[in-house]
């Protein structure tokens, strides 16, 4: 009798940061219960150089299984990372805009059967949704309402949406499906969930008010024994069903697609050696092209803040008691004060202090110089750019007579370690990819002179920051 073998399925490894499209950050192991299945059903796993593939135990014919499954199959797969860190800087691993990826998710990939694919050049493509934890079967669930309500109720959902009773009571009676659960001493919630005699697999848990009529906390989590104690990075659940047919035959293609992240890539130009005067040559950057083609377009990069310079009326040490706050406008600040007072003031010098534009979109916030509110869309309004709102914002200072103080463009941006600096932003989302985008120049306004011909790209292992709700990658240049 010979032994033979035939494949199953293939199951490859997608990442379009990479020129080949294959991921380099993953591997995918066997959970304990499919590491069983596949023992128990002659089958075998392997590991592909860009993937995996699992084959099964065929007859002589080469095509009969020595052992048949028949009904609903889970192949169960846990995706780990031996770098993290270098997959989370270059991947967008948010299931959507409205669910940002969280350090305590599971990315959870599952195929659909009514679209499985036998085509190697046309795979069934799996992305991720995310899981908010993982839980070993029996459990404690803790947490908080705000308000601190006296009672809130709990249910507990299989992956079809079904209730499950999550316990027995003291008599072997299983609890109901909807739980009240009253507040303890500490203002908080607890309940041991037990689901030892449920399938291992996907849960929810929904706690709503007392009187059933409102959603106050949710939360899917993926319950198995074997996984908590372990880091993974996610759960690959490949699914055969019986309405989908008999899951021996033409060998399935399925691809997981991690897609690259983008972010705003923000230049800070620093004057290091002062071979340009910023407060009589202005700076741009300017992108000539995409030399390297997809996925890279022509960005459009603008100055990113605009700094306005505030001097007081009178010298001496009076100048130091100008005040300056900001007020209003919502989660992100329109601008930043270089401090609660002017200073520097002193005999015969003039105190001096600086009011720089950070975020052009914000509106309806105040600044208030010694008393003086200087309100947007008031007294003031946005303009285009930031160094339109920074004009329109001094030419309201230095018309009212009120406050006592002048008000004039700065020739820089901000200082960093006491050097001028501009900031520009690109106007678009620009995705990290294998190859570097070229001919980013930094130029003089003036004759087009180009100063350096191509800005280096941010750092791929660079941390990524999060402004007014952007991502942003940042990149300092002296020059």
């Amino acid at each position: 009798m010979n032994i033979n073998y035939n494949r199953l399925f293939n199951l490859g490894i997608g990442h379009d940061y990479f020129t080949d499209g294959y991921d380099r950050f993953v591997r995918l192991s066997l959970t304990t219960e499919t590491e069983t299945l596949l023992k128990n059903g002659k089958m075998l796993f392997k590991r592909l150089p860009h993937g995996i593939t699992v084959l099964y135990k065929a007859t002589d014919d080469e095509v009969t299984p020595f052992v048949a499954f028949e009904g609903d199959q889970h192949f169960v797969f846990a995706m780990y990372s031996d770098n993290p860190a270098g997959l989370m800087n270059i991947t967008d691993l948010d299931e959507s805009p409205g669910r940002p990826y969280k350090a305590s998710n599971i990315l959870y990939f599952k195929n659909d059967p009514a679209r499985a694919s036998a085509n190697s050049n046309n795979p069934e493509i799996i992305t991720h949704t995310l899981i908010d934890t993982l839980r070993a079967k029996l459990f404690t669930y803790s947490f908080a309402l705000s308000g601190n309500p006296a009672s809130a109720l709990m249910r507990v959902t299989d992956a079809q949406g079904n209730p499950v009773s999550i316990g027995n009571e003291a008599n072997g009676t299983p609890f109901p499906t909807t739980l009240t659960l009253s507040i303890n001493s500490d203002n908080g919630f607890s309940q041991q969930v037990d689901l030892r005699n449920k399938q291992i697999g996907r849960y929810s848990i929904t706690i709503l008010n007392s009187a059933g009529t409102s959603t106050l906390l949710e939360e899917e989590l993926y319950v198995d024994d074997s996984l908590p104690q372990q880091n993974i990075l996610g759960i690959v659940d490949l699914v055969y069903t019986s309405a989908s047919g008999h899951i021996y035959g033409d060998t399935e293609e399925y691809r997981l697609q991690f897609k690259r992240t983008e972010t705003n890539w923000k230049y800070f130009v620093v004057n290091k050696r002062a071979n340009i005067d910023f407060n009589t040559e202005s700076l741009l950057i300017t992108d000539a092209g995409s030399p390297n083609g997809t996925p890279y377009i022509t960005n459009q990069f603008t100055r990113a803040y605009a700094g306005i310079k505030i001097t007081a009326d009178a010298a001496g040490t009076t100048g130091n008691s100008i005040t300056l706050a900001y007020s209003g406008g919502g989660a992100y600040p329109a601008l930043t004060l270089s401090g609660k007072t002017l200073a520097g003031g002193a005999a015969g010098v003039k105190a001096q202090g600086t009011i720089t534009i950070i975020n052009n979109t914000v509106s309806g916030y105040t600044v208030t110089i010694n008393g003086v509110d200087f309100t947007e869309g008031t007294d003031f309004s946005n303009g285009g750019t930031p160094d339109d709102t920074a004009g329109n914002l001094i030419s309201a200072i230095n018309a009212n007579g009120a406050v006592n103080v002048t008000s004039a463009a700065l020739g820089y941006d901000i200082l960093i370690s006491d050097l001028p600096a501009l900031v520009f932003i690109s106007q678009q989302g620009i995705p990290f990819f294998e190859k570097p985008k070229r001919d980013i120049r930094l130029r003089k306004q003036s004759d087009g002179q180009t100063i350096i011909l191509n800005l280096p790209n941010p750092s791929h292992k660079g941390i990524q920051k999060q402004f007014a709700g952007n991502p942003e990658s940042e990149v300092y240049i002296f020059i």
